[in-house]
C-alpha cells in the first residue's frame, strides 16, 4: 500500500504541472500577441504608407522596407502558433466539465484552426515579397495587405466554436459567469467582423472582437492558475 502510494504521489504532481505549463501558454499567447501587433502597428505598417495611398506606391514602400515586413512577419506568426500550447490545459479542463469529451474534441479541433488561420498569411505576405523581390508589378504585393484581415475574419469561424465551447463548459461548471457574459461579447463581435469578407466597413468590429477575444483567453488562462491554488475559490 505504501509503494502505490508513493509512486502514484510523483505521477500526479507531474500531470498538474504539465497543465500548469500549458495553462501558462494562454498568457504568454495573449502578452506575444499584443506586444507584436503593437510593434507591428508603430515600427513596420507604417513604413509602407497610408492605406489611402495608390497600390503603386504602397508596394513599392513595402518591397523598400522588405526586411523589415519579414522580420514582421516572422515574430507574428512564432506569437500567433503559441496558442498550441493551450490547448493542452483546454482539453484537460473540458474533459473534466463534460465526461463526453465533446467540448474538448470540439475545442481541441477549433483551437488548432485559429493556430494556423492567421499566422498563414504572414506565409501569404512573405510569398509576396518574394514575388516583388523578383521583379513582379509591385501593385501586387500591395494588395495582399488583405491577405491578414481576410485570413482574420474566416477565423472567426473557428474562435466562434472555440470560445463557444469553453464558456459552456464555464456555464456547466457553474463557475466564472463573468468570463461566459465576456465570451458572449466577444462572439457577437467577432461575428459581425467577420462581414469584412463583404466590406472593408466592417473592420473596426473585427478588430475590437479579436483585441477582446485575445484579453479573454488571457484573463481565462489567468482564472485557471487561481483555481489551481485555491480549488475552492468561489465564483465572483
Amino acid at each position: 500500500m505504501t509503494t502505490l502510494t508513493t509512486t502514484h504521489r510523483p505521477a500526479a504532481s507531474h500531470a498538474g504541472d504539465l497543465v500548469r505549463l500549458s495553462t501558462r501558454f494562454g498568457l504568454v499567447f495573449t502578452i506575444c500577441h499584443l506586444l507584436v501587433m503593437v510593434a507591428m502597428a508603430i515600427f513596420v505598417l507604417p513604413r509602407e504608407g497610408s492605406p489611402s495611398d495608390p497600390a503603386i506606391v504602397r508596394g513599392q514602400g513595402a518591397l523598400d522596407a522588405v526586411g523589415a515586413f519579414r522580420l514582421g512577419n516572422f515574430v507574428f506568426m512564432a506569437a500567433g502558433t503559441l496558442l498550441l500550447g493551450f490547448l493542452g490545459a483546454v482539453h484537460v479542463r473540458l474533459k473534466k466539465a463534460d465526461g463526453t469529451g465533446t467540448l474538448a474534441a470540439v475545442a481541441l479541433a477549433s483551437g488548432t484552426l485559429l493556430a494556423l488561420i492567421w499566422p498563414l498569411t504572414g506565409v501569404l505576405h512573405d510569398i509576396a515579397l518574394d514575388t516583388a523581390v523578383a521583379g513582379a508589378d509591385v501593385r501586387i504585393l500591395a494588395g495582399f495587405d488583405a491577405a491578414a484581415p481576410y485570413g482574420l475574419a474566416f477565423s472567426v469561424f473557428a474562435r466562434v466554436f472555440f470560445v463557444g465551447s469553453i464558456a459552456l463548459a464555464l456555464r456547466a461548471e457553474g463557475n466564472a459567469r463573468w468570463l461566459v457574459r465576456a465570451a458572449v461579447v466577444v462572439l457577437v463581435l467577432s461575428l459581425a467582423g467577420s462581414a469584412t469578407l463583404l466590406s472593408g466597413a466592417f473592420f473596426p468590429l473585427l478588430a475590437l472582437g479579436t483585441l477582446g477575444y485575445e484579453l479573454w483567453i488571457g484573463a481565462l488562462a489567468w482564472r485557471w492558475l487561481r483555481d489551481d491554488r485555491r480549488p475552492t475559490t468561489d465564483d465572483q
